[in-house]
């Protein structure tokens, strides 16, 4: 590896530096007279003033402006030393602004324009990566950024048509004539484009659509004549349209736009889609229990149903119905009685709980390899449960939807979680994900929240397409209601430093251990 603290000559000495911190001054005093009151106001990363504060503390020259990162690529990496030769120890997406250590470059191995280390930890080319610069004004327009005070990090919509069009740019009114079947005011109603134009199938979902909609296949028993593919939705090279989307697939979305008389989404990944193509996705309540907060040991059970009902005991052991608690309700266990042959729970109120109605979660022995204050996590494929702990001491206890087996034997209708003791391998503030099914046909989720791979392409996750959990559901990833599983990204090893995108594990930063089980 090249040394990262040789400047190339033009840059060195006393009157180069010089010269660069008079040329930053002039700079700056430009940006900031262009700055004036009447203009638009500066877009500013969320998460950057505590880090810019801190990076005050840290830079090389007092006196020097501070300089900041701005990742002008959709993904921009992060490496361990300042060379593209260093191994890769997480990424930024577009938009994100970090601070540097240091107002000027610290190398320029393979880098024209030099490599900053971030006040995170971490180095960034800035030639085509990222953008350095001082002073509040962004060099470029940033999208929108992902909000971490909420259970998901951007906003969804999920896609109500079949056929609905994404664009790569705002459509003309021909353009949207053709893919969508506007009429197109230019064009007389007796003729035109739009009187070709193929038309989107509309279907209103109704409340309950949203839970059994999402990844085909998940609930989705529907077959087709003929199944398309991701290859068959995509638009020609050169065309306005970038592809299509099924029902039920799902995009995060940037802003809304306008274009004449016509409301436009722009999607995290620059797509352009019809506002009225597009449902957006509401928030789910269901969350898991953080056990020490509560006071709460284990077991704990959880209601699975609606319909089920909890029951109180008289004096002579008879049991009449109280009330139905609600699908998800928490409880602690007590103990395990048989009423009549038939195994109930009984909670620390005295209610009692048929057995077959409710998830049971256990306290798990600590794992061998697990040092005493590791963080670890245990998932109970036959509770269909999930608990993160410390050591042997439980924290946090939720339920999962792991992958679902309609036939052991069928390949096509068997998406089995991988079971074994695993380490955490990377992490993901939200990654994409989608694919072809020979019988459900093809899904497509962007972003998919707080992903953590732990094996290959399976990974605990955020689902927001549903609300099943306690049940098998998935294609053999563990499913996470969207606040636990912003609680466990949150809660696992490696850390995902502060306006990163992703991280990954390292020697340095070993990856917390998964145990999947029966």
């Amino acid at each position: 590896m090249k040394s990262a603290c040789v400047l190339p000559k033009q840059t060195c000495g006393r009157t180069g530096v010089a010269v660069a911190l008079v040329l930053g001054l002039l700079v700056a005093c430009v940006e900031r007279r262009r700055a004036t009151p009447a203009a638009r106001k500066p877009e500013q990363a969320p998460s950057a003033a505590p880090l810019a504060r801190a990076s005050a503390a840290t830079a090389a020259a007092p006196s020097a402006p501070a300089v900041r990162l701005f990742a002008s690529r959709f993904v921009v990496q992060v490496r361990k030393a300042s060379s593209k030769d260093a191994p890769r120890i997480g990424y930024l997406r577009g938009g994100a602004v970090l601070p540097a250590k240091s107002a000027t470059p610290i190398g320029y191995d393979k880098c024209r324009k030099g490599w900053y280390e971030l006040a995170t930890g971490g180095f960034v080319c800035s030639t085509l990566d990222a953008i350095a610069f001082a002073g509040p004004r962004l060099p470029e327009r940033q999208a929108l950024q992902p909000d971490l005070t909420v259970p998901l990090p951007y906003p969804y919509g999920y896609s109500r048509r079949r056929n609905t069009p994404v664009y790569r740019r705002l459509p003309t009114d021909e353009e949207a004539a053709l893919h969508e079947g506007q009429r197109n005011p230019a064009v007389a109603l007796d003729g035109g484009p739009e009187a070709q134009a193929p038309t989107a199938t509309p279907i209103e979902p109704a409340a309950a659509e949203l839970e059994l909609a999402g990844v085909p296949g998940e609930g989705d028993e529907r077959a087709e004549v003929s199944v398309p593919t991701l290859a068959s939705l995509q638009g020609e090279s050169g065309s306005v349209l970038m592809r299509r989307m099924e029902r039920g697939f799902y995009v995060s979305l940037d802003r809304e736009m306008e274009k004449g008389r016509r409301r436009y989404w722009r999607t995290q990944s620059n797509g352009f889609i019809p506002s009225r193509g597009l449902l957006l996705v509401g928030q789910r309540e269901f969350q898991g229990l953080v056990l020490r907060d509560r006071g709460l040991a284990l077991p704990l059970g959880f209601v699975l149903s609606n319909k089920s009902s909890a029951y109180t005991a008289n004096e002579r052991g008879q049991l009449r119905r109280a009330e139905q608690p609600g699908y998800h309700h928490a409880f602690p266990i007590v103990e395990q009685r048989d009423v009549r042959g038939v195994a109930h729970y009984v909670a620390a109120d005295g209610r009692l709980y048929r057995a077959q109605d409710v998830a049971r979660i256990e306290r798990r022995a600590q794992p061998a390899e697990v040092a005493a204050d590791e963080k670890w996590v245990d998932v109970d494929l036959t509770a269909q449960s999930l608990v993160a702990y410390v050591g042997a001491e439980p924290l946090f206890a939720t339920l999962i939807s792991s992958g679902r087996i309609k036939d052991d034997l069928d390949p096509l209708k068997n998406f089995e979680t991988p079971r074994g003791a695993f380490r955490i391998s990377s992490k993901h503030l939200t990654a994409s994900m989608d694919g072809d099914h020979a019988i459900d046909g093809p899904y497509s989720i962007e972003d998919v929240p707080y992903v953590m791979y732990f094996e290959l392409a399976f990974a605990l996750h955020s689902a927001f397409w549903h609300n099943s959990f306690g049940r098998p559901r998935s294609h053999g990833c563990i499913n996470l209601a969207p606040l636990d599983a912003k609680w466990l990204f949150e809660f696992v090893e490696p850390g995902l430093p502060r306006g990163w995108h992703g991280v990954y594990a390292t020697k340095d930063r070993v990856g917390s251990m998964v145990v999947v089980h029966e």
